[in-house]
């Protein structure tokens, strides 16, 4: 039988750890409350005895404390049994619902099969790697696993025989990789391990391993012809994708090219030949579907800047900047489209602003800032009256809130402002700042990167910022190679 849960030992140690130290903690507390009390009432008996006139039983005890403690031994030790019990009780008590506590945590991360962590967990503990290789300048590696023909082996020998493949493959999967890695299972027969400093090569060593591991042992484990072959698709950060989502696609569009080529075999993502297999967004359709819609979008930007007094030069450069960063994170074909539709008209609802206040120099007034701040819901209302740009209303809307909460016109923050909006308030910000003003200059790249790094956190999301920045420096980089 191959032993695959080394974590459970892990655990099962720590508890035994956790359970020793509140024992002892409470026993201790048991002893100084015993202690402490006692001494204490020996001093209150003194005290009453020189209120009552008899102070040579309060010189007694004053001068020799240890002495009444050693005469009043069997009392005072009565005491201290009884304290020490009553803490072991409360400490035993306490233990168990920390025990329970942290058993309900792990069971809620594991998953009931395989006893390998779950998706939900998995995808907790991708984000924190990618923090963590991002902060320390780190590679890490994601390889998606698909049993092949799983839906035919649960046909031909039966839901319990599939479910012994899998609990088989998860202990396989174990044997293979390190203690610092992380296996999950994804859903279904899929199956995704994250390899913190690991290049995608190696990756691809440890894939090879599992694939070969595998049909070898499930061959000798069910019987000849009941055997069962593997493909991986494998992923690394940062050069496939800088977020969880997008390193998610590019393992799992890499997975497909395996599978659409023979199966049993693994790929490592290679940007040219696996784009189209990455997976489209369920949620969004494309806006611009053909040249004339397009040419529409952008003829009505162009109004738009006109009106700002930008000259079609703005909800370009926007859409430029925002395309970038939705290609860095990763967004489908079919988001990214939608993403540069919404840049380009996410000011729209300027057109219901007066153009003296939009070109105007000098500091607006209150009542000149709520015009200005209504754009951004007008524009929304514009967008959801056209039933085909409804989809992009919500990013028109919000992208001037702040991820701190403070922006407008709802207040959101964090995460709960879409991705889109997010991603338009960088672009937007980048190329106010990069263009002159008709209060201020131009501000150098150097300078608009800057004011984006010190706004990280407040005004922007963090995350998205940094992403954006090593996009523009790769984009200026392949600019210099070309040239």
């Amino acid at each position: 039988m191959v032993h695959f849960c080394a974590w459970e030992l892990t655990l099962t140690g720590t508890n035994k750890g956790l359970g020793f130290k509140y024992r002892l903690c409470f026993y201790l507390a048991g002893v100084i409350f015993a202690t402490t009390t006692y001494i204490v009432g020996l001093w209150l008996y003194a005290i009453e005895c020189a209120e009552s006139g008899d102070i040579e039983t309060y010189r007694r005890v004053v001068d020799s404390l240890g002495g009444w403690l050693q005469y009043h031994r069997s009392t005072f030790l009565a005491w201290e049994i009884l304290c020490v019990a009553i803490a072991f009780v409360i400490g035993s008590l306490y233990e168990h619902e920390v025990k329970n506590r942290k058993k309900a945590e792990e069971q809620a991360n594991i998953d009931g099969l395989t006893g390998i962590y779950n998706h939900r967990f998995f995808q907790e503990r991708l984000a924190a790697e990618i923090e963590r290789a991002n902060r320390f300048r780190r590679v890490l590696s994601v390889v998606m696993l698909d049993i092949d023909n799983f839906k035919r082996y649960n046909d031909t020998w039966g839901h319990q025989a599939g479910d012994k493949l899998l609990v088989l493959f998860a202990a396989l999967c174990g044997q293979c990789i390190r203690t610092i890695d992380f296996l999950a299972r994804y859903g279904g027969e899929e199956f995704v391990i994250i390899l913190p400093e690991t290049t995608e090569q190696e990756a691809y060593q440890v894939a090879e391993r599992i694939r070969i591991t595998t049909e070898k042992e499930t061959e000798a484990a069910f019987g000849s012809g009941k055997g069962a072959t593997v493909s991986a698709g494998i992923a690394c950060y940062p050069k496939h994708g800088f977020t969880r989502h997008a390193l998610i696609l590019s393992a799992d569009a890499a997975l497909y090219s395996a599978k659409r080529n023979g199966k049993n075999r693994c790929q490592i993502y290679q940007h040219d030949q696996h784009q189209p297999y990455r997976a489209a967004s369920s949620h969004v359709r494309p806006l611009a579907s053909k040249d004339y819609d397009l040419e529409a979008i952008e003829a009505l930007s162009a109004a738009v800047d006109w009106q700002d007094g930008f000259y079609n030069y703005h909800s370009p450069s926007v859409s430029k900047y925002a395309t970038l960063l939705g290609q860095k994170l990763g967004l489908s074909a079919v988001e990214i489209g939608n993403l540069r539709v919404a840049a380009l008209l996410h000011d729209i609802g300027k057109l219901g602003t007066p153009r003296e206040i939009l070109e105007k120099s000098t500091p607006l007034r209150e009542e000149e800032w709520k015009l200005i701040e209504r754009h951004a819901g007008l524009g929304s209302r514009i967008l959801t009256r056209l039933q085909e740009m409804t989809p992009i209303g919500p990013a028109v809307k919000h992208h001037h809130e702040r991820y701190d909460g403070k922006g407008y016109p709802n207040g959101l923050a964090g995460k709960d402002i879409p991705l889109f909006s997010r991603i338009i308030a960088i672009a937007d910000a980048y190329d106010a700042m990069t263009s002159p003003r008709p209060y201020r200059p131009a501000m150098s790249h150097e300078q608009a990167i800057a004011e984006l790094r010190r706004c990280a956190g407040t005004q922007f999301d963090p995350e998205l910022v940094e992403v954006f920045i090593r996009g523009l420096e790769e984009s200026a980089t392949t600019k210099e190679e070309a040239a």
